[in-house]
């Protein structure tokens, strides 16, 4: 038991001493206890995967409705008539990108003040960024839709990753 604890209390020394061992422990921990909610608790029970795809969908029928398309919903499916439909789909509700985004924030240091904007507002323009994805699917069936797959394939390096990585950058650079 003593053997244990020295070993302990060595490997806390050295994950506070070394930031970057300190910032893979905190995201090492944020994600073994995300994938435990989520999988335990959150997936089965379908709610928040529910809402993000289905409030994903009814904005971008909104949204496009205002520039003039016709489009049709039934649930998760958007529909430009005489076209195929668009499903957002539970993995495609960008919650995933939401907790990677989230557990970069909460892992590298700051002042929580600012890390609760950071995270607030960067989850609202994640989920903006996806309604943006869904709208330009949805347009794609209409004028590309030989190469919606491809589209589809690399909508996240277009939408998504540049504002994370800015997002991110943005959080680095806030003085502690």
């Amino acid at each position: 038991i003593k053997v244990v604890k020295n070993l302990k209390m060595k490997l806390f020394q050295v994950i506070n001493r070394n930031p970057l061992y300190a910032f893979f422990a905190r995201a090492g921990l944020f994600y073994i206890s995300w994938q435990l909610i989520y999988s335990f608790i959150l997936m089965p029970n379908g709610t928040l995967d529910y809402f993000l795809s289905i409030s994903v969908a009814s904005f971008t029928r909104f949204f496009l409705s205002l520039f003039g398309w016709q489009i049709e919903l039934t649930g998760r499916i958007l529909t430009v008539p005489g076209y195929l439909g668009v499903e957002v789909l539970n993995d495609c509700n960008a919650l995933k990108l939401m907790i990677l985004y989230s557990g970069f924030l909460i892992s590298f240091p700051g002042s929580n003040v600012q890390r609760i904007k950071f995270l607030i507002g960067g989850i609202c323009i994640i989920y903006v960024l996806n309604i943006l994805r869904i709208m330009a699917f949805s347009i794609a069936t209409v004028y590309i839709q030989p190469y919606w797959n491809t589209f589809h394939e690399i909508s996240p390096f277009l939408f998504f990753y540049p504002a994370i990585l800015w997002m991110w950058y943005k959080w680095t650079l806030i003085k502690r």
